[in-house]
């Protein structure tokens, strides 16, 4: 293998690993199931185009004073599914901890959704 490619491989990694997500959250109105409030939540991954979704029992407005548990399945091309919490903060910032999924941690972006965000 010829230095440079090695080189280009190495750095690739390098910044593949740094970058941080980049992407989209959106919250769709209120739904009710069976008694049970819950919003679809989006989020795209403008890295990739991967599209995400899960459903957030309790909407915004039920994970204030503490996260809600949500389940994210990939509904793009992929099948990636992973497990995040998400809550609101008294100042109108939406918050997601993506426990290490797709390779971030926290995220956050303050106001209406959707809103962009990185982590």
């Amino acid at each position: 293998m010829k230095p440079s490619i090695l080189f280009t491989s190495a750095a690739s990694l390098l910044l593949g690993s740094a970058s941080a997500f980049q992407g989209q959250m959106a919250a769709s109105t209120y739904n009710v199931y069976e008694g049970r409030t819950f919003q679809f939540i989006t989020l795209t991954d403008y890295n990739t185009g991967s599209v995400y979704q899960g459903e957030l029992w309790g909407g915004f407005n039920g994970c204030v004073d503490s996260p809600c548990s949500i389940q994210f399945g990939e509904i793009s091309s992929g099948s990636y599914n992973f497990a995040a919490s998400m809550w609101r903060t008294d100042d109108g910032c939406h918050n997601i901890d993506f426990q290490g999924a797709l390779d971030a941690q926290h995220g956050y972006c303050c106001g209406s959704l959707p809103c962009d965000f990185s982590a």
